[in-house]
């Protein structure tokens, strides 16, 4: 079983001052210090997975590992105009093999993670979800957020939207959020994804 929780840390992220306020969502911002690089909507993580993300969010590239990564709204990592009317939010992905892919449930990622309070659990053949209470990766975010885990191809995501007190992105809105990302990566990748051999 894997073991679900964030992984990167908060240095290496880069991506916090909290001093904005949404309307009636609590006062929460973050902020990317990475400028060095345009914000993208997809990435191609180990094994070929492809990690799209959901209408109004960017990869923020400062925390792009070969299976790992954090999206956030494109407006807060420089592309204003792609955000829409994209929720307040942070979403964190992490990949790992899978030799079954079976999914987790979601009591094992529960217990896996020191989550509480599990509620709004759906799962199908690929994808996992539900809502839950447990430690936050930065100041500012509710306690209550979303899980979940999908099936991409050969990987199998560890998926977590988080979002301010009171937010959008904490009601039924973060999980369509997660199903979109979960749906969208899995069509994207290649079902034929393997580790990409390595350069001589």
């Amino acid at each position: 079983m894997t073991t679900w929780t964030f992984k990167g840390s908060v240095a290496a992220i880069g991506f916090m001052t909290l001093t904005a306020c949404e309307a009636d969502q609590g006062q929460f911002s973050l902020v990317s210090k990475n400028t060095s690089t345009a914000p993208v909507t997809r990435g191609v993580m180990a094994g070929g997975a492809v990690l799209v993300a959901p209408s109004g969010f960017c990869i923020d590239q400062a925390s792009l590992t070969s299976d790992f990564l954090v999206m956030m709204g494109c407006d807060l990592l420089g592309a204003r105009a792609a955000a829409g009317s994209a929720p307040l939010g942070l979403i964190t992905i992490s990949l790992a093999d899978t030799d079954t892919g079976t999914l987790p449930s979601a009591k094992e990622i529960a217990a896996a993670s020191g989550l509480k309070n599990i509620t709004t659990v759906k799962a199908t053949k690929d994808i996992v979800t539900f809502r839950a209470v447990g430690k936050i990766p930065v100041g500012g975010l509710s306690p209550t957020h979303w899980r979940g885990a999908a099936r991409i191809s050969n990987k199998i995501a560890g998926i977590a939207v988080y979002g301010p007190e009171n937010g959008v992105i904490t009601t039924n809105a973060g999980h369509d959020i997660l199903i979109k990302l979960a749906e969208n990566s899995i069509q994207a990748t290649p079902k034929t994804a393997k580790e990409a051999p390595l350069g001589n």
